[in-house]
C-alpha cells in the first residue's frame, strides 16, 4: 500500500533536524535539495526545518540565514557540540507534538533526492517500522575523495552493512523496506523519540547506531528503504578520513559497554587484521624460526584476499587509476577502526567508558 495526501486526513507535521558544525561548504545544497518536495506546501503537511548548529566559526549560519530565510525555520545553538546533543535540542524545540508528527534526521554532508521529505515519511507508515532510513551513497568532488567514495560503495570494502547497498534497486516500483540493524540518517514518530527520551547524549560517535538497538528491543523495526538513496560527501583528507575511522571503532566499544549483545562479526573483521598485523610484528623479533613459518604462510594467504578485495573494489571503481589509491584508502579504513576498537576496549577495561 502506498499512502497519498487525502485532504480528509489530518495535517501531519514534519519537523527536520538538520546538525551543523563549520558546513558552509555543503549547507546551502543540503537544505537547497530538501526543498525539491511536495509536501513543503501541500496543506496535508506542516513542515518546519531546525537547524541545530555546534558554534560554527564559518559562515554556515550566514548561509542559512541569506538562502533560507523563506521557509518555516529554526537556527539553535549546541553548546555541547555533538549530535545526539543537537537531535535532542531539535526535538525538544520541535513545534510538530501531535499523534502524528515525524521528526526526520538530515545531515549537512549530504545531498537529498527528490521527495525525501515525503518519501520518509511514506516509508515509516508503509513499512509501520520505529525507523525509516535510506541508503548512503557516497560521492567525492575530486581524484582523492572519489577513491574514497568508491571503497565506501564497496561492500568488499565495508562489511556489505544494509545501507551501503546501492543496487537494491532505485525504481519506485521497485520499493522495498529492507529489515536492518541500522540505516542512514532516518525517520522517526516524535512520540517513539520522546517514550525512549531521545539520543543517547553519552554518545560522541555511534548515537544512530545506539538508538536503533533499543528501537529494536522495543519492538520497534528499523528498515531502509531501497529506492531513497541520499548522496554523502566523504572526508577531504586523509587525516580526516582516519580520525573519522578511528572515532567510531572506539566508539562502538561503548556501544558494546551498554549493549554488550551489539557486535556483528563483520566489525571484528578490522580488528583481527590489526592485531595479525602485532602478532606478525612481534614474532618477526622473538618467535622461533617454526612459529615464524606459521605467520609468514598466514600473510601470504592474508595478502591474497587482500590482493582479490583491492581488485573487487577496482573493477567496479570510477577510474582506471583509482588502483593507486584503493589500497592506501582501505588499509587507512581498517587499521584506524581496528586500532581505535583496541584502545576503546583498553579504556573500558582501565578507566570504564562511564567516564566519557
Amino acid at each position: 500500500m502506498v499512502l497519498g495526501m487525502n485532504k480528509d486526513n489530518p495535517v501531519v507535521g514534519i519537523s527536520i533536524i538538520i546538525p551543523t558544525r563549520n558546513e558552509e561548504e555543503y549547507i546551502e545544497e543540503c537544505i537547497g535539495s530538501l526543498q525539491n518536495c511536495q509536501t513543503i506546501t501541500s496543506k496535508s503537511f506542516k513542515v518546519e526545518f531546525i537547524v541545530v548548529d555546534g558554534m560554527s566559526s564559518d559562515k554556515t549560519l550566514e548561509i542559512v540565514k541569506e538562502k533560507f530565510s523563506h521557509l518555516n525555520l529554526k537556527i539553535l545553538e549546541n553548546p555541547k557540540l555533538y549530535q545526539a546533543n543537537a537531535m535532542n535540542i531539535g526535538i525538544g524545540n520541535s513545534n510538530n507534538i501531535g499523534e502524528d508528527s515525524i521528526i526526520i534526521r538530515a545531515d549537512a554532508h549530504s545531498k537529498y533526492p527528490k521527495d525525501y521529505i515525503f518519501k520518509c515519511w511514506q516509508s515509516l507508515i508503509n513499512s509501520r517500522s520505529g525507523n525509516a532510513g535510506s541508503i548512503q551513497k557516497a560521492v567525492g568532488i575530486n581524484f582523492f575523495t572519489k577513491i574514497v567514495a568508491d571503497v565506501m560503495n564497496s561492500g568488499y570494502a565495508m562489511g556489505g552493512v544494509s545501507y551501503r547497498k546501492i543496487n537494491h534497486g532505485s525504481k519506485e516500483s521497485n520499493v522495498q523496506y529492507i529489515d536492518s540493524d541500522t540505516a542512514y540518517l532516518g525517520c522517526w514518530k516524535t512520540s517513539d523519540l520522546n517514550e525512549l527520551k531521545g539520543f543517547n547524549e553519552e554518545f560522541q560517535i555511534n548515537e544512530d547506531y545506539e538508538l536503533n538497538i533499543r528501537l529494536r528491543k522495543n519492538g520497534k523495526k528499523v528498515i531502509v528503504t531501497s529506492n531513497l538513496i541520499v548522496e554523502y560527501f566523504v572526508r577531504s583528507t586523509l587525516f580526516g578520513l582516519i580520525k573519522q575511522f578511528f572515532r567510531y571503532g572506539l566508539w562502538k566499544t561503548k556501544t558494546l559497554s551498554v549493549h554488550k549483545d551489539s557486535l556483528k562479526l563483520r566489525q571484528l573483521a578490522p580488528v583481527i587484521f590489526v592485531l595479525f598485523l602485532i602478532a606478525l610484528g612481534i614474532s618477526n623479533l622473538i618467535m622461533p624460526t617454526q612459529i615464524l613459518l606459521i605467520f609468514n604462510f598466514l600473510s601470504i594467504l592474508i595478502g591474497f584476499i587482500w590482493i582479490s578485495l583491492i581488485a573487487l573494489i577496482w573493477f567496479k571503481s570510477s577510474s582506471f587509476f583509482s588502483i593507486l589509491g584503493i589500497p592506501l584508502i582501505v588499509l587507512s579504513m581498517h587499521i584506524s577502526w581496528g586500532l581505535g576498537f583496541l584502545y576503546g576496549l583498553f579504556k573500558w577495561i582501565t578507566v570504564g567508558w562511564s567516564r566519557s
